[in-house]
């Protein structure tokens, strides 16, 4: 019977937004690659400037004068010193570039692996809308076939059809009930196809946790 098989949602979905994608974890992860690279770009431009430092104490100090005990602050700060890179035969010119490099070699893989994400998800829409269609016209299909299976039956019963009629009703109609049968599982399995290609079953983890993906 038609009933067999699970329906799959009776609601349609034309677009998803895009924010949807970072659920992703190749999209995830190739962001956080980008961050990573860009802050070693950071990184390595800061090591060709000047640095300060400055040298010194600060702490609390206990005088005694006349048996009696007097505690200050004290502090004292010594010279500023300043380190200059000195000539490294462009080492630190050559690690910016190689962090440059390996930032723009990030930025390349997310924008490719967003293009993937777009692209799967496009799929998977256009095959949700077309087991859609199908499975709508499948069904009204059936709805004929039922009722002129009934009609036959009833001009058999009546001695106005013969029982090859009344079996080639009956083929007719159960193939139509398969069919439908069969786009409810392929309906269903284009929403699983769409859920997972916009991320879903897997969480965004937080810092030093694992990514967890969904049994479901």
């Amino acid at each position: 019977a038609a009933g067999a098989a699970a329906s799959a949602p009776a609601i349609a979905i034309a677009e998803l937004p895009a924010q949807t994608l970072s659920q992703r974890p190749d999209v995830f992860t190739a962001e956080r690659e980008v961050t990573a690279a860009s802050a070693d770009v950071g990184s390595a431009q800061a090591q060709r400037y000047p640095r300060l430092a400055l040298s010194g104490s600060i702490g609390y100090g206990n005088f005694r004068a006349g048996g009696v005990n007097t505690g200050t602050d004290t502090w004292t700060i010594g010279p500023v010193s300043m380190s200059l890179p000195i000539f490294d035969a462009g080492k630190r010119r050559a690690n910016v570039d190689a962090a440059s490099a390996r930032y723009d070699a990030a930025v390349s893989s997310y924008r490719a692996t967003v293009r993937q994400a777009v692209s799967e998800v496009e799929q998977a829409l256009v095959n949700l809308d077309a087991t859609g269609a199908r499975a709508t016209d499948a069904q009204a299909a059936l709805d004929g076939y039922r009722v002129n299976y009934t009609a036959v039956e009833d001009r058999y019963k009546n001695g106005l059809a013969s029982l090859f009629e009344l079996e080639d009703a009956r083929r007719t109609r159960l193939a139509a009930e398969q069919t439908v049968i069969n786009l409810q599982r392929e309906r269903s399995a284009a929403w699983v196809a769409l859920y997972r290609a916009a991320g879903g079953g897997w969480t965004v983890p937080t810092d030093g946790a694992p990514a967890v993906a969904s049994a479901n």
